[in-house]
Parts: structure tokens; sequence; C-alpha cells
């Protein structure tokens, strides 16, 4: 610079001179970028921590619900198997209370029965059905037995094996055995007396029956009672009619 203003001199150009004064240049202040990255991402960190906390929280609030509920459900549930298992419980103390009156009372009913109706219905069922003794066959015959008139008092024919007895009187079994069957017709009555499995005898025509169905009768005991008219007796072996015997001071004859 100064070389110029001595060459200006010599050519005598005027020459005016000024001082520069050259700022230095300011230096710019350099960003820490790496910091603002790391802000960048812990701030990006932290809400995305609070984003995942508060979804969390939501989650668990959502699951504590979900919970309650399934508890309500499964309280809910427990109470009608409660209710369930009580009806059944009431319902089978129920049944068994009934068969247990139903068996009280059966049993009652078989006492009473055994006691005042001996020849009933359910005892004989009872003792067929409990009954272990051998059933043994009476195979006598009419001659094995010691045959008496049915009265003495009524007035008696014979006429080919068939006693018929007039007036009014008691009638008796020939000898000791079971009714078998009472029948009951236009106000008479015939009455079937088993002996034996062979032996059986007939009194038709009688006004009253002392004795019923399965009872046993004897020979010194009225079994019936003529009231008027006549009675018929018949006497019956194997299915056969018995002709062969003769009455005489009351008593059967067998004329074998």
């Amino acid at each position: 610079m100064k070389d110029g203003m001595e060459y200006a001199e010599m050519l005598g150009l005027g020459v005016s001179s000024c001082d520069v004064v050259v700022k230095p240049a300011r230096k710019r202040k350099r960003k820490d970028v790496k910091k603002q990255v790391i802000e960048k991402v812990n701030a990006e960190t932290a809400a995305a921590e609070e984003k995942e906390t508060a979804a969390a929280v939501t989650a668990a609030a959502d699951t504590a619900d979900s919970a309650d509920a399934l508890q309500e459900t499964e309280n809910a549930d427990t109470a009608n198997e409660k209710s369930i298992k009580k009806a059944k419980k009431k319902f089978k103390f129920d049944v068994v209370y009934a068969e247990g009156i139903a068996v009280f009372a059966l049993v009652i009913a078989i006492l009473l029965t055994n006691i005042f109706w001996e020849n009933s219905g359910i005892n004989t069922v009872f003792k067929n059905a409990f009954n272990t003794e051998k059933v043994v066959e009476d195979t006598r015959t009419y001659l094995s037995f010691n045959a008496q008139s049915p009265s003495s008092d009524l007035s008696v024919s014979v006429d080919a094996g068939v006693m018929t007895f007039s007036g009014k009187g008691s009638m008796y079994p020939v000898c000791d055995g079971k009714v078998s069957s009472v029948i009951e017709e236009d106000g008479k009555y015939t009455v079937t007396i088993e002996h034996s499995d062979l032996f059986t005898t007939v009194i038709s025509g009688v006004d009253f029956v002392y004795a019923d169905k399965g009872e046993e009768v004897f020979k010194y005991i009225p079994v019936c009672y003529l009231l008027d008219g006549s009675a018929k007796v018949y006497m019956y072996n194997g299915g056969a009619l018995v002709t062969n015997y003769i009455v005489e001071n009351g008593t059967i004859i067998w004329e074998s």
C-alpha cells in the first residue's frame, strides 16, 4: 500500500489516504448437534414410555374390570349351581322321605293284616314268596276218611250218590278240610270243601255260610245253615262222584 502512494506522488496525482480497519470475523458459535440429538431422543423415549405407561394402566384397568365381571359371573354360576344342588338334594330327600313313608305304611298294613285277616291275599302272597318248605301232596282218597253225615237233625235221602237234606238247621262238613270256594246265586250258596288233593265235598242250596274261602273247617263245627227248602251234598274223589256209600245213624259207611 505504501508503494502505491509513492507511485502516485511520482505521477503527480492527488492522493488521499484513509485507514481501513479490518474487523476480525466474528466467530460463529458452533451448535452442539450431538446434545440436541440426545435430548430429542430422550424426549421421544420419555413420551413413548409415558404412552406405554398410560396404555398399561388402561389395560390393567380393563383387566381388573374383566376380572371383576368374570368374578361376578363365576359367583352367579356358583350361586346357580348351589341352588340347583340344593333343589336336587331337597328333591332327593323328598323322594327318600316318601319312600320311607310308603314302606312304613306297607309294614303297618302287613302287621294289621296278619293280626286281623290271616287268610288275606297279601298274606298268601308273602307266604308263597318266602315259604321255602316243600309242598307235600295229599293223595288220600275218600276211603282214608271217617266221614259223617252233614246233619243228624235234617231229614236225608240218598239217590245215585247225592244226599238231599230237607228242613231247617245247621250243616257240617263230612270231615275236616278247607273251604276252597263260596259261590252265591239267587240268594242261595254253594260251598266247596277240600279234604285232600283228591277228596272234595260240595254243599249247595244253603241260606247262610259261616266260613270264607281259605278257612279251615271241622266236622264238629257247623259250616252253613239251611233256613228252608232243601240242600244237596256231593262227594267227589279225583273229580268222580262217589256213589258207593250209605248213611246210617249219622255216619257215612263206604261200600268198597
